[in-house]
């Protein structure tokens, strides 16, 4: 029987331990959160969210959840969870999908005029509630006869428990309930679940210092669909494509170190993008903002903080930038505007030359400044 190694890792709120670490190093690294319910973070290395990554690792993490999926020629609804995983997951469902009849959604965090599906909590997150909206079509919904839910990272498994519990009487038909995620550290055997590694960890944590001014949640439900008026996968996409050719002249880019770089829940078109400025020939990379508030300690080397694009007042922030070098950082908006408060270019352009990309209707794209560009859909 082979031996278990245990690593323990030293983070500011406390003591990781870990085993299969050589495995599990290979898709994540170690970060502390600032949050009093789970004060640990493991930080994707493969995913482009809080650390830079080329658009090509990425493209292989989706083929390769892709492939532990069973095959099926059911028709499945796959379902990405907000934040992180919500491009993770349309790149799954792209790799994985070969039935006319399945597509994919994702949770959100944000209110529009949509009608829910459902809404559930994740109990540990520093922003709890997650809404699934119903499709634009909600004729796909009824020949679904399967459902994967895809994540990034497994702890426990209780936030899939929940939401399989919600979804069961909505979704007669299905009897088969799958789970993806890329590392699983869970003991549960009540899903069906699939990841590309396994582990466990225990953690020790100590009394951790807490900054009070940060706002992850509103608590103002006011309707966004004037900010956000597209659907990139909120509502239901079966593939996403843009002709960035025809769109863009990517001349001034080529031969450049890029970063791609997503706002929010917004990671799947710019992930798009990367990829095919890394396919031209730009040595690209892909990462995000975010609204999970996270220390400087372990992989974490640089953060920037400032309030949302989305109009709402949310605390955002951005990792593992302003201690790296780009020639240029592409920063891509879903939403049509942005807010006088939101500083991010400002604190950006102290260092780097930056394009903005506003995705979506031209009647509606705020360009605001010369290097601002709409891509239309």
């Amino acid at each position: 029987m082979p031996k278990v190694v245990l690593i323990q890792i030293k983070i500011k709120t406390g003591l990781l331990t870990i085993n299969n670490f050589n495995h599990l190093s290979k898709f994540v690294s170690f970060g502390s959160r600032i949050n009093k319910k789970r004060g640990f973070f493991f930080i994707s290395k493969v995913m482009g969210k809080h650390l830079p990554t080329k658009p090509s690792v990425m493209e292989e993490t989706f083929l390769q959840m892709s492939n532990i999926i069973p095959k099926s020629d059911e028709a499945t609804l796959y379902i990405g969870f907000a934040e992180a995983a919500v491009g993770l997951g349309e790149g799954v469902f792209e790799k994985n999908c070969s039935n006319k009849d399945s597509f994919y959604i994702h949770s959100t965090r944000f209110y529009t005029s949509q009608k829910p599906l459902l809404a559930f909590e994740e109990m540990h997150s520093h922003a709890k509630s997650h809404i699934l909206y119903k499709p634009y079509n909600e004729n796909w919904l009824k020949n679904i006869t399967r459902i994967v839910l895809i994540d990034d990272e497994i702890s426990t498994g209780k936030t899939a428990e929940n939401i399989i519990l919600k979804l069961k009487p909505l979704f007669p038909k299905v009897s088969n309930y799958i789970l993806v995620s890329i590392v699983d550290f869970s003991d549960n055997t009540n899903i069906t679940s699939f990841s590309l590694c396994k582990s466990k960890f225990t953690f020790e944590k100590n009394d951790f210092f807490i900054q009070k001014n940060i706002v992850s949640q509103t608590d103002n439900t006011m309707k966004l669909d004037a900010i956000i008026p597209n659907n990139f996968g909120r509502y239901g996409v079966k593939k996403l494509h843009f002709n960035f050719e025809k769109m863009l002249d990517i001349s001034p880019l080529l031969d450049k170190k890029i970063l791609v770089l997503g706002t929010g829940e917004f990671t799947y078109p710019p992930y798009l993008l990367a990829k095919y400025l890394e396919e031209k020939g730009s040595n690209v990379f892909c990462q995000s903002t975010t609204r999970s508030p996270i220390n400087i300690d372990g992989d974490i080397s640089s953060v920037l903080q400032f309030k949302d694009n989305y109009h709402e007042s949310i605390d955002n922030f951005l990792y593992n930038v302003m201690d790296r070098e780009y020639d240029t950082i592409i920063v891509c908006y879903e939403t049509v505007k942005k807010p006088q408060n939101f500083t991010l270019i400002k604190q950006l352009e102290k260092k780097f030359n930056i394009m903005e990309l506003f995705f979506g209707l031209k009647s509606n794209c705020c360009l605001s400044n010369s290097k601002s560009f709409e891509i239309c859909l």
